[in-house]
């Protein structure tokens, strides 16, 4: 995937010190990681509700479909207005949406109450993660962009890693009826960290020198503009979210169906999440030694060979072999988002919503598919197919260079 000639790299400059620029990026990455810290909530308690409410696995794998179809629609319209925005708005106050509706899911007395409390806390991390992932690669400029964009996204996956933990410590320290009092805690330390958060206009690493987009510029246009540049990269991040999403909704239900209890799903959660979360910066690094294609050809290559047996073995060896599958899926998931926002500088809140959100909107999206398979064929041989999924995504890109090839 070459970048077109005509986007040309923007310096990273600044108005702001060195110090600034790590204040810019840890804030950021602390409210990634407090946004993060609730969606995995779904997931980890979806064996609660769906036996409490007495759901079909197809209206289990729906609510996921539900968050991630709004993330799709929503996602866009969030990169367009965050781009046109000058103060952090998103990155503050989103997570008080996303935090809202994973806290109240936990005592939803019904499955459309549930769907409706996904959908808010659907609303809330898809607004803040364009605009935030924009503020890092910002602060970042050329010279740091991948290594800034890899902390961002390994703190946010450290928060999905977390979850599962956080969210059984809290059913078992507060039970559900009180969860949704976290929210008063939450919101002081959103207050803290706004004063870390610097207005765009003020950001370190802001582009001086490019052009920028027209200001009235539609949505239409604008997501068209960014579609256009980013595609190849929007259908590698569909195809590779789709398996990892996959994989983590029904994670937990397969050990429980196995055997396993609410804790252990969850434990098994999160070494799966974490080791994501290393591999993102891994992933950062390799791209900067390797190249970024050939990064994400090795990692996405290499995933089945561990997700595949691991989906069919019991016991300590799936489990480390999950954590390996998944840890190469993630690998490739910050090298995306850099390169969207290396071949669109002024647009980085758009371009990491089509990469990023889009795609895992998506992903998502599939959870219902998924669990339709499951009803029909079991779990098992479900999450088997999605195991091999990720060769999609390297014969796609082969293809890509035989046609290149080809047509010089």
């Amino acid at each position: 995937m070459r970048k077109p000639q005509m986007l040309r790299r923007v310096s990273g400059a600044g108005v702001s010190s060195g110090r600034t620029r790590l204040h810019s990026l840890a804030a950021a990455s602390f409210m990634h990681f407090l946004n993060d810290l609730h969606p995995t909530m779904l997931p980890t308690f979806l064996p609660e509700i769906t036996s409490r409410l007495q759901l079909t696995m197809a209206e289990a794998g729906f609510l996921n479909t539900a968050f991630g179809a709004l993330n799709l629609l929503v996602q866009p319209l969030a990169g367009y207005f965050a781009d046109k925005r000058d103060k952090p708005v998103f990155t503050l106050w989103a997570p008080m949406f996303t935090a809202g509706g994973a806290y109240l899911l936990c005592v939803a007395p019904n499955y459309w109450i549930a769907l409706l409390f996904v959908s808010i806390m659907a609303i809330g991390t898809a607004s803040f993660h364009p605009q935030s992932h924009g503020i890092a690669g910002l602060a970042g400029g050329t010279e740091n962009l991948g290594a800034y964009v890899a902390v961002f996204s390994a703190a946010g996956t450290l928060g999905a890693a977390l979850s599962p933990l956080y969210a059984v410590g809290l059913l078992r320290a507060l039970g559900r009826s009180f969860i949704p009092s976290m929210l008063v805690p939450l919101f002081a330390l959103i207050l803290a960290t706004s004063r870390f958060l610097p207005p765009k206009s003020a950001a370190p690493g802001s582009a001086k020198g490019a052009a920028q987009p027209a200001p009235d510029e539609s949505f239409a246009h604008s997501t068209l503009r960014v579609l256009h540049v980013c595609l190849p990269l929007v259908i590698i991040s569909i195809v590779r979210d789709s398996a990892s999403q996959g994989i983590r909704v029904f994670l937990p239900m397969l050990f429980t169906q196995r055997g396993g209890s609410l804790e252990v799903g969850g434990s098994i959660l999160f070494a799966f999440t974490i080791a994501q979360s290393a591999a993102t910066l891994f992933g950062g690094r390799m791209a900067d030694v390797l190249g970024k294609t050939r990064v994400i050809v090795l990692m996405l290559a290499l995933s089945p060979l561990f997700l595949v047996p691991a989906v069919f073995l019991e016991g300590m060896a799936s489990v480390a072999l999950f954590v390996l599958g998944g840890a190469c899926i993630s690998a490739t998931s910050s090298v995306t988002t850099a390169m969207a926002q290396e071949y669109l500088p002024n647009s980085r809140s758009a371009a990491s919503s089509l990469v990023m959100g889009v795609s895992w909107g998506v992903a998502n999206m599939v959870a219902a598919p998924i669990g339709m398979l499951a009803d029909k064929i079991g779990l098992t041989a479900a999450l088997g197919v999605v195991a091999t999924s990720p060769l999609l995504v390297v014969a796609y890109i082969a293809f890509n260079k035989y046609a290149r090839s080809k047509s010089l």
